[in-house]
C-alpha cells in the first residue's frame, strides 16, 4: 500500500500575525531597523523566520478576503 505525505503550506505570508518588517533601501541586511518578517500576536513587533512560522504553534490561516 502506498502512502502519500503532504507538507504544511504554512508559510509566513499566510500568517494572519505576521506583517512586512520595515526596511530601508540601499541599507545592508544587518543594519535594517527589522528583519523581513515580523509577527505582531503580542501586540509587538518580533523578528520571525520563516522556519520559525513554520512551526509555530500560535500560526493561523490569514482570514479570506472578500473581493467586490
Amino acid at each position: 500500500m502506498e502512502t502519500t505525505s503532504l507538507a504544511p503550506l504554512r508559510t509566513v505570508r499566510d500568517c494572519r500575525w505576521t506583517r512586512h518588517g520595515y526596511r530601508v533601501s540601499g541599507v545592508p541586511d544587518q543594519l535594517q531597523p527589522e528583519t523581513p518578517w515580523v509577527c505582531v500576536r503580542t501586540g509587538d513587533r518580533q523578528s520571525v523566520s520563516a522556519e520559525e512560522c513554520l512551526y509555530c504553534p500560535y500560526w493561523e490561516a490569514e482570514p479570506a478576503r472578500r473581493l467586490h
